[in-house]
């Protein structure tokens, strides 16, 4: 039996597929300015990184139809598109003009095998320049991070005395930055190796609530911007770093302050590694001299000998007032220098075979074999004459004071009694305003 198609109802069926067609077109073409609200430039590639499809098809002014069947190196060389990207910053080469910098986002799809078969991913064009993209809000800094370093670097050479040279370098990083600060210790946080101002309850809890682990931290403390930075070091279990401001902190800057804190740390380790060797050690470094560890064992060697030989010895106690503040007011070159002229002429007034060391900064002990209490006394008026001339620009004069004590031979005295007997008869003669004094004491 023949059936019989109504024509009404193929006209309404065709009807009904051409709305639902129009119908698509429109929803995709919704979706299509969605997304360009989004992204600016939608792209495809094939399996060799060509580009197959790219829209809209303009960008920048400069239409993208050309760049159709090009690899995608064209549009941007340096990433590689056949890797996953979420949100990458790009440098990306338009068709036409200069470099801009832009977000890639893209992720290859595979087939039943596993094999790429090509790429599909978006780009959005950015005003702002890729350091300043982790922090919009933050304006860039007005000093200049390098010098800063650099002034904390030079703070750090002038001191001697770590905790010192930490709080020079301190005010060397918080004044361009405009903030207060801190350095403290967490083996003993209730011990401030510096600080500008007193920590504040927010910042404080935020120190024993967070973990410690090296690294950056910002947040708010209350109407101020704080930062923690930490590092590990040997002497001590962690060092951190602290500032606080009433402005936020941009990037640069927390780089800045990690890598002083990272400086001041690497400054503590060495100057803790320095003096575990110190102790160990006869010798004190800056100047070549025994210390007093070495002196002692060379005094114990030779009054052995001494005594053999029925001679005696004098130790003389020599004190270089202002020796020590030459480094903070000529600099660090200049208190090297002066110690080096020092150190050069305390070795001439005595004879090549007798001992020398650096008992403190500027106190020295001079051992003479065989030296009597005549030989030792016409030796202290020859070297209290002149001083210590240190020729340095411009030139100083440093006086010289002088304690003696002599030993008999075989007499029952330590090396440690006679340097108590030399620094009492240095301290009696700076009180009757003498240069040189001999200890008549008796051992």
């Amino acid at each position: 039996m023949s059936q019989f198609v109504n024509p009404s109802a193929a006209g309404k069926t065709q009807q009904d597929l051409r709305n639902m067609l129009a119908s698509t077109l429109e929803s995709r073409e919704r979706w299509r300015s969605l997304l360009y609200q989004a992204v600016d430039l939608v792209f495809e590639t094939d399996s060799r990184g060509r580009i197959i499809l790219i829209s809209p098809d303009t960008w920048l002014g400069q239409p993208t139809t050309p760049l159709i069947g090009h690899p995608f190196s064209a549009l941007c060389d340096s990433v590689d598109i056949f890797q996953p990207h979420t949100g990458t910053p790009a440098s990306i080469t338009p068709p036409q003009g200069p470099p801009v910098t832009a977000i890639l986002s893209s992720c290859p799809f595979h087939d039943s095998e596993g094999r790429i078969t090509g790429t599909r991913g978006t780009l959005t064009s950015v005003s702002a320049p890729l350091s300043s993209l982790t922090n919009e809000s933050v304006p860039a800094p007005e000093h200049d991070g390098i010098a800063i370093l650099a002034a904390v670097t030079t703070a750090l050479r002038k001191a001697i005395v770590p905790r010192l040279a930490a709080a020079s370098a301190m005010e060397a990083l918080l004044e361009p930055l405009a903030a207060e600060g801190a350095l403290l210790d967490t083996a003993a946080p209730e011990t401030l190796l510096f600080s500008s101002s007193s920590l504040t309850d927010d910042i404080q809890a935020v120190l024993s609530a967070t973990p410690a682990r090296t690294g950056t931290i910002v947040f708010r403390a209350g109407t101020r911007y704080a930062m923690i930075c930490r590092e590990n070091i040997r002497s001590l279990e962690q060092m951190c770093l602290v500032v606080w401001r009433a402005t936020s902190w941009s990037l640069p800057e927390q780089q800045l302050c990690q890598a002083v804190c990272s400086l001041l740390a690497g400054f503590w380790e060495l100057d803790s590694i320095h003096r575990r060797i110190l102790l160990d050690s006869d010798y004190d470094v800056s100047s070549n001299l025994l210390n007093w560890q070495g002196l002692k064992a060379e005094i114990e060697r030779r009054t052995r000998r001494l005594d053999q030989e029925v001679m005696p010895a004098t130790l003389i106690i020599a004190r270089v007032p202002g020796l020590t503040e030459l480094s903070k007011t000529r600099g660090f070159e200049g208190g090297e220098e002066a110690l080096r002229q020092c150190v050069a002429l305390l070795r001439k007034a005595v004879r090549p075979t007798d001992a020398i060391g650096r008992i403190s900064n500027n106190i020295f002990g001079l051992w003479m074999d065989g030296g009597d209490r005549f030989a030792a006394a016409e030796r202290a008026e020859r070297m209290t004459a002149h001083g210590i001339p240190i020729l340095i620009d411009p030139p100083v004069h440093l006086p010289l004071q002088l304690g003696l004590v002599s030993r008999e031979a075989n007499a029952e005295e330590t090396p440690e009694s006679l340097l108590e007997r030399g620094m009492l008869a240095l301290q009696e003669g700076l009180a009757e305003n003498r240069k040189w004094r001999f200890s008549h004491e008796a051992p």
